[in-house]
């Protein structure tokens, strides 16, 4: 029974796949270890989506939540106020965008 419930412990830890951002990390496109990072911050979601750039824009089944530029020499991202709205699964998302490019679809 000790056995079952260490198991059990085991795989309860373990990453079953889904990340709060609903993506899954796929290919790297680089690796910056030191990114050059520019954060803006948007008053609204609303604000964040009319000023984001075409490329930006998501299929229906997914929303606008936060972007980035990417540049050679840094990164922009573009978030909501975190003092309106504070969502660290897209800030983080964004900011591993500047690290490692574009790694999802």
């Amino acid at each position: 029974m000790k056995r079952l419930a260490f198991l059990f412990l085991l795989l309860a830890g373990c990453d079953q796949g889904g990340a709060a951002d609903g993506y899954r990390f796929g290919q790297k496109e680089f690796e910056r270890t030191q990114p050059a990072i520019t954060i803006v911050t948007h008053p609204t979601i609303a604000d964040l989506r009319a000023k984001a750039p075409k490329a930006a824009q998501q299929p229906e089944d997914r929303q606008l939540m936060a972007w980035s530029i990417i540049r050679p020499d840094g990164c922009e991202v573009h978030v909501v106020d975190p003092a309106r709205s504070y969502q660290p699964q897209w800030i983080g998302h964004e900011v591993a965008h500047c690290v490692w490019g574009r790694w999802h679809p």
